[in-house]
């Protein structure tokens, strides 16, 4: 327990006067390292003076209809085979586009086994509550 606590008081004092001795201008600035290419290039970039300013985008049908359409887009060509340009299962299910795998037989209205783009925006737009408005009316069915 002796040899325990000598090394504890080594150890502290040894901060100590390691801190107490260092000069007030002894700064260590950690930053974020550069990007990669700057590094392979052997110059360090400084980051830019000001960050470009993003204005909001106002929420309406239209721009949410446009960011949809965009996504659905977006999934239908990371999903289509480069050859045919049409998702089938194995294309959906190698590009990770789980969603087409399990509704391939609701998307698929000729069941010839591939979707075009045409079926696939047709099932999304179908399914939209923006261009088919939910009925202000209850139905009371008995």
């Amino acid at each position: 327990m002796k040899r325990g606590m000598v090394f504890t008081v080594a150890i502290i004092s040894s901060v100590v006067l390691q801190v107490a001795g260092s000069a007030a201008d002894d700064v260590i600035t950690l930053t974020k390292p550069p990007e990669f290419g700057a590094t392979m290039s052997g110059r360090i970039y400084p980051p830019a003076k000001s960050a470009v300013e993003r204005t909001a985008m106002p929420i309406t049908p239209e721009t949410v209809l446009n960011a949809v359409d965009a996504r659905i887009r977006a999934l239908f060509d990371r999903a289509a085979d480069p050859s045919t340009h049409l998702v089938t299962i194995e294309s959906a299910n190698r590009a990770g586009v789980g969603y087409f795998v399990d509704n391939f037989a609701l998307i698929d209205r000729d069941q010839d086994g591939s979707l075009r783009y045409s079926e696939v925006k047709g099932f999304f737009d179908a399914q939209s509550p923006i261009k088919r408005p939910a009925s202000k009316e209850i139905q009371i069915i008995e």
